[in-house]
């Protein structure tokens, strides 16, 4: 299954704080069954699992189905699920589970972090909510604000042929800084990337009286909008012209035909490297850009590379380049390039393409480590490797173990340092290969192993070693 996950920070009129989370799932990636009435049927069994310092706080498990077709080729047809989970501010780790209902073995399970930073008594903007389209309903659901549907778009990518963008937002506690229905005003702006000067004319001012729960739900024509990068920008400004609090969220905007008028920044694409990629490469080194780009972007390369407009994706694959390195953009792809030829030629196996192994995935987004530590035939153990960063953003002294348990080059990061990576603290006695424990169970031989002491590699293994002592 391919599937992309996003998630944003309201409350309730109680002023309870609550997530929401969304599932886009591919169509396109599912298995399908026929039905009675010679249509065709998919969906998955999802399951959400949040844990705090205390334990699970929050669960839910349910049967996601997606939408009927009469052609599994031409007519498919991506959904969406959303859910709501009352959390208090703090950190949480979320375990996502998937299982497509037609393919018992197409399973998918990730962990996420998620953060609620925000104060209930403070004032400050939810997350923009994207809209897809909307409707008036007189009964509840998920996606139900104040009597309308609002159905949500996870792409921030705005193609050529999008007209408008819609969002949904919501305003908390205004009212206790400013007093009851004492009048403020609210802008949306849509602001350049690079410069963060207002685009004209997108720009309105909104009147509203403080209150505390105020909701904003706008569209902006964005037919004339130019290819390019963009932040949407909401301000609350007291009766002084004061900022009180703002919110805002980068999305794009790809035009198919450039500008081509003197003052424009487009490039002719067929002018530049892009052209040099056949649309197989070009699908191919999208994808292999997914641990380069921010969230935004990496959301977009998971939506798109299989199946997007073409010329969308060269669009999308200049402009990453170019706003790394706007004088030279071809340099800094080839330096990627580099990275990427390595990951395809060391660390791709029958199953997977280098790019999206676990060795890959580190390699593109931290680069080549300071020290490895490449263990092929040690005696009794599986082959492992241990990676070691001076430092990376995250952290100083990363480290990443990777192990091979089928022995077919199929290495799984099963334990790092690095938060939001696989923690295992007993990780060191996975190294060693069952047929060494002869009558023991796992759980007699780790305990064999955690029992010695001052002798890390008595039983086959210098894995500790390797760790705490990088060569």
């Amino acid at each position: 299954m391919n599937v992309s996950f996003k998630y944003g920070v309201f409350m309730t009129p109680n002023m309870e704080t609550y997530i929401e989370t969304y599932l886009l799932f591919d169509a396109a990636e599912m298995r399908y069954q026929l039905n009675d009435d010679s249509s065709y049927s998919s969906g998955a069994e999802l399951t959400y699992i949040f844990e705090s310092d205390k334990g699970i706080v929050a669960y839910s498990k349910n049967l996601v189905k997606g939408i009927p077709t009469k052609d599994t080729l031409t007519n498919l047809i991506d959904f969406v699920d959303q859910q709501r989970f009352t959390l208090s501010p703090g950190h949480y780790t979320l375990v996502i589970e998937l299982r497509d209902i037609n393919n018992r073995k197409d399973s998918v399970s990730s962990k996420q972090s998620i953060d609620i930073k925000v104060s209930p008594t403070s004032t400050f903007f939810s997350d923009i909510y994207l809209v897809d389209h909307s409707e008036k309903t007189d009964k509840s659901s998920v996606y139900t604000r104040g009597g309308t549907n609002y159905y949500p778009r996870l792409s921030p990518y705005y193609p050529d042929l999008a007209t408008e963008l819609y969002f949904y937002c919501e305003l908390y506690n205004i009212n206790s800084e400013l007093g009851e229905d004492v009048p403020y005003l609210v802008s949306v702006e849509i602001i350049d990337a690079t410069t963060e000067e207002v685009i004209d004319p997108y720009r309105s001012i909104v009147r509203k009286k403080a209150q505390s729960l105020t909701p904003i739900s706008m569209k902006l024509n964005i037919s004339n909008l130019k290819a390019g990068s963009y932040v949407l920008r909401l301000q609350a400004r007291n009766r002084e012209n004061a900022l009180v609090t703002e919110r805002k969220l980068p999305f794009k905007r790809f035009r198919n035909q450039p500008d081509l008028s003197p003052d424009s920044n487009n490039i002719e694409l067929n002018r530049t490297f892009v052209s040099k990629l056949s649309t197989d490469s070009l699908r191919e080194m999208c994808y292999c850009l997914i641990y380069k780009g921010s969230d935004a972007e990496s959301n977009y390369i998971e939506e798109h590379w299989r199946k997007g407009d073409e010329a969308e994706l060269r669009y999308f694959f200049y402009s990453f380049w170019a706003e790394r390195n706007a004088l030279d953009p071809e340099s800094e792809w080839y330096k990627y390039y580099g990275l990427i030829k390595h990951t395809i030629d060391a660390y791709g196996n029958n199953t997977q393409h280098g790019c999206a192994t676990d060795r890959g995935r580190i390699y593109l987004k931290y680069g080549k480590p300071n020290s490895m530590s490449i263990v092929r035939n040690e005696s009794h153990s599986y082959p492992y490797e241990i990676w070691h960063y001076y430092r990376i953003p995250e952290k100083s002294n990363a480290k990443f173990f990777f192990l091979d348990q089928k022995k077919l080059n199929e290495y799984v990061l099963a334990h790092s340092n690095v938060i939001g990576e696989p923690r295992d603290a007993l990780w060191y006695t996975r190294v060693v290969a069952e047929t060494m424990s002869g009558t023991q169970s796992t759980k007699e031989r780790s305990e064999e192993i955690l029992g010695t002491e001052n002798d890390q590699y008595s039983h086959g293994s210098r894995a500790l070693d390797y760790w705490n002592n990088p060569r």
